[in-house]
């Protein structure tokens, strides 16, 4: 087998390792042709032969070739052992393709291996690079650089401290300070790999790719691949994309800049830092040019407040720009969400950024004070985390229960309006069919339950106590004592108890309950699709 390469000038001997494992990386054992030596053929204007050792010197249009490679130059020693100096404008080409260029080139025939400096041009028909200090194995056929190189092709410019080029695979390896300029975007790395032939870049090392557009894209990743030809990326490690106010993590993330399309894959965090809103789950899509994304399998939205967080699980959350551009966040069926004041249930739920509205769908019902909460939809307006009203829209009621006891207050109408100070429900207004059952008590001694009516009621409330009722347009009640209440007596026709359902922390949010009365479920998970073959959910909006 050849010698090893030689560097000479600054890096060298540090570099010689890497070169070795290069070398058995790219390619196998030299062909007994390439071992054989070959006779190195010159002719010039004028040539004064050496004596006693010194070399040949060759003048004016020193013309040489060595097996598969031609070389020009101004002036040319030859030395003993097939070895050869050329100075001054040298030109070499190998292959018909190969074409090197410097100041002065020191040629070894017998290992096909060229020391070029000052200058240095290496181009083949898929790029240009551009040195001062390169050393060129003529038999693996590959270019290496040590103290920083330029490599230019149709698309891209990349530039480096060291760097190695494989003229037989176009593949290119950069290290240290790595940038690639393209008009689309900057990569800064510390080692890649780029192949001429495709234009696809790969990621071996921490690297970071910033977008030149008013959106300010970001990328950073660790393992991965970008086809700048397609604006094609798939990244494997620590993948982190910023957009505008938005970052993303992921395990796996595929974006494909045409389609304006991102896929994320396993363990899923968007952070939008404007709404103070996080998202979680373990598959992702966005499509930037509709403006929309969703994200699935264990799916988390967080409202972020400065006292307490919300946090809300569904199949399926969605987000989108309505016709104002403002967010839209919407979670589709199982959804249960939990803060320390506010829990709840429903199968889909919309929450606009606009005005930190949550709106609940399909028998809906949340908790708020120690209240139940129920209505064809529940509505809650959020600021900073924190409830400050709430809104039931018809067959509207409220239920609390008195400690452990069967009994309970009730307050149903039309509409029911909630007002809170402090996540505590301080004053509710019934509208329309407005109906009470509360009952009376004096320090724990129960009298028995009040139930009155009226179209409009208002109730006002201190440290989860009632304090004031006011019945509007001539209400009218009685109160019933204990003993002689009937159990029809204290509840109102639509009265449901669905305690069971109620979230118990931000865990049980996943935990999806039957009725206590309903049969036993069988224990048999069911068969999840591999997160690459989930199709895009169709919604109910």
């Amino acid at each position: 087998m050849s010698t090893p390469p030689r560097n000479c000038g600054k890096g060298a001997g540090s570099s010689s390792l890497a070169l070795l494992v290069a070398l058995l990386l790219v390619a196998g054992p030299a062909t007994a042709q390439q071992q054989e030596k070959i006779k190195i053929n010159i002719t010039s204007d004028l040539l004064r032969g050496g004596t006693q050792g010194r070399p040949d010197r060759f003048s004016g249009n020193v013309y040489m070739t060595h097996d598969n490679m031609r070389m020009w130059c101004d002036s040319l020693l030859r030395h003993p052992g097939n070895i050869v100096e050329a100075f001054g404008n040298v030109r070499a080409i190998q292959n018909d393709s190969i074409h090197l260029d410097g100041d002065y080139i020191h040629y070894d025939g017998n290992t096909r291996f060229a020391q070029v400096r000052g200058n240095v041009t290496l181009k083949d028909p898929s790029m240009t690079l551009t040195t001062h200090f390169l050393d060129y194995d003529g038999i693996w056929e590959f270019g290496y650089y040590f103290n920083k190189g330029r490599l230019v092709d149709v698309k891209n410019t990349l530039d480096s401290q060291r760097g190695y080029y494989f003229t037989q695979t176009k593949i290119a390896n950069f290290v240290d300070s790595v940038t690639v300029d393209s008009p689309e975007y900057m990569i800064f790395s510390d080692t890649l790999k780029y192949s001429t032939a495709t234009n696809v870049v790969s990621i071996v090392g921490p690297t970071r790719i910033y977008g030149k557009g008013d959106e300010n894209n970001t990328l950073y990743s660790e393992d991965g691949w970008y086809d700048t030809a397609r604006g094609h990326a798939e990244l494997y490690r620590n993948n982190l994309a910023t957009h505008a106010a938005y970052t993303a993590r992921a395990d796996t993330m595929i974006m494909d800049s045409v389609l304006q399309q991102v896929t994320m894959l396993r363990h899923v965090i968007i952070h939008d830092t404007v709404n103070k809103v996080i998202v979680k789950g373990e598959y992702a899509m966005t499509d930037q040019l509709a403006d929309f994304s969703y994200v699935t399998r264990e799916a988390l939205l967080i409202l972020v407040g400065e006292r307490d967080s919300l946090f809300q699980h569904g199949d399926t959350l969605f987000v989108h720009k309505d016709t104002l551009g403002n967010h839209v966040m919407s979670a589709h069926h199982h959804v249960r969400f939990f803060s320390r004041d506010l829990q709840g249930v429903c199968d889909s739920m919309v929450y606009l950024s606009s005005d930190s509205t949550v709106t609940l769908y399909n028998d809906p019902v949340a908790w708020a004070s120690g209240n139940q909460l129920k209505g064809e939809t529940v509505s809650f307006v959020l600021s900073d985390g924190q409830a400050k009203e709430f809104h039931l829209k018809n067959d509207a009621t409220m239920i609390s229960r008195r400690e452990q006891t069967e009994m309970f207050d009730q307050i149903t109408g039309r509409t029911l309006t909630g007002y809170f100070h402090d996540n505590e429900i301080y004053k509710i207004e019934a509208d329309g069919n407005g109906e009470t059952i509360y009952f009376v008590d004096d320090n724990g001694l129960y009298y028995g339950p009040h139930s009155a009516s009226a179209p409009r009621i208002m109730i006002k409330i201190r440290d989860r106590q009632v304090t004031d009722i006011t019945y509007y347009n001539s209400g009218d009640g009685a109160v019933t004592p204990l003993f002689m209440v009937q159990p029809s007596e204290t509840r109102l026709k639509n009265f449901t108890w669905l305690e069971y359902l109620r979230p118990l922390d931000k865990n049980d949010i996943y935990t999806t309950r039957p009725s206590p009365t309903a049969a036993p479920l069988e224990n048999t998970p069911p068969e999840e699709t591999p997160l690459e073959n989930i199709p895009p959910p169709v919604t109910d909006k």
